[in-house]
């Protein structure tokens, strides 16, 4: 089902009236909604809590479950690659799961808890053939994977110590990204950090981010434009309504952060950067911003977790099944 809504949208930011489109893509009619979402041509791909990994077809709005016979706690992340779907499974039996979308549908895991019983993985990054994904902290060191073929893939060595009470938050799988082939990751909890390594993992530049410290709060998601300019959002979760230290840009690759002049209207759980204009979502809305982070404009007020875009529009994973589809700010 498809709800069409379109809305006049008013902004200080821009210099003119213009129309703001709208649309409700209703993906399956569950209780579920997706922390892992992205987009290759029409169809829309998604990793929900329930386990599922659904492909949406934006043309005539059908649906098809990729995994529908094999049960798995919760999709955290989500990313294509050719023809393939990688799919990051977080909680119990922590895995990448590796789908084939093209009749008939394979089912590949690539990462178990063979590695560690304990793992539990929070984000995920492909930049061409490479990979890098980061688990929280085992034993006061951070989970960190990397893959240069999408096949093999190995532990990052010589492994990262954290502190106590400092992990990655799964909310939208958008604590990690390759650019250029530089790995960032940020972390959170009882502290935030962004970390940056230029030699695959082998050693790394980080900073503390000066986000709020606690269980429940710190760096959600990260958005490099480049390897100069980037945003990173966060807050806390159970104060979704708080603006106050919940963004940060930087200027120089990470090694200074500054505050959002006006930030993002509450917690948020990804940043996301696409043709100039950075765009955020959390528990209550959606935002963006034109000139890097520095003020945002509240574009919607819906629950959203996580986003993706095309040429046109951006897409946000909603609450119920549901898909907010949002026409580019321009």
């Amino acid at each position: 089902m498809i709800k069409y809504l379109l809305i006049f949208f008013v902004s200080l930011q821009l210099p003119s009236f213009f129309a703001q489109e709208i649309v409700i893509l209703q993906y399956c009619n569950k209780p579920i909604h997706a922390r892992g979402i992205a987009i290759k041509g029409h169809f829309i791909f998604l990793g929900n809590n329930n386990g599922e990994v659904i492909r949406y077809n934006i043309r005539n709005g059908k649906s098809q479950s990729l995994n529908s016979k094999d049960t798995f706690p919760e999709i955290r992340d989500i990313a294509i690659h050719k023809n393939t779907v990688y799919a990051m499974q977080s909680a119990d039996n922590s895995s990448i799961l590796k789908l084939r979308y093209h009749k008939p549908t394979q089912l590949i895991h690539l990462i178990t808890t063979a590695l560690n019983p304990k793992l539990f993985l929070d984000g995920m990054a492909i930049e061409n053939n490479e990979a890098l994904v980061m688990g929280d902290p085992v034993d006061n060191k951070f989970s960190l994977f990397h893959s240069s073929d999408l096949k093999h893939w190995e532990k990052i060595t010589p492994t990262l110590s954290s502190f106590d009470g400092e992990a990655g938050f799964a909310a939208s799988g958008s604590t990690v990204q390759i650019i250029n082939g530089v790995y960032y990751f940020v972390s959170g909890g009882e502290k935030s950090r962004f970390f940056k390594s230029l030699d695959k993992g082998k050693t790394w530049i980080q900073c503390e981010l000066p986000f709020k410290n606690s269980n429940a709060s710190g760096a959600f998601s990260l958005a490099m434009k480049d390897n100069s300019n980037g945003v990173v959002v966060g807050g806390d979760y159970l104060a979704p309504n708080s603006n106050d230290k919940v963004c940060f840009i930087t200027k120089d690759g990470g090694l200074h952060w500054s505050p959002s002049s006006v930030g993002p209207f509450g917690y948020r759980s990804c940043v996301y950067f696409t043709d100039g204009v950075y765009y955020t979502c959390g528990t209550n809305g959606i935002d963006y911003s034109k000139d890097n982070g520095a003020t945002w404009v509240q574009l919607r007020n819906e629950n959203c977790f996580s986003i993706c875009s095309d040429k046109k529009f951006i897409y946000a994973s909603s609450t119920k099944g549901r898909i907010i589809r949002i026409s580019k700010v321009i």
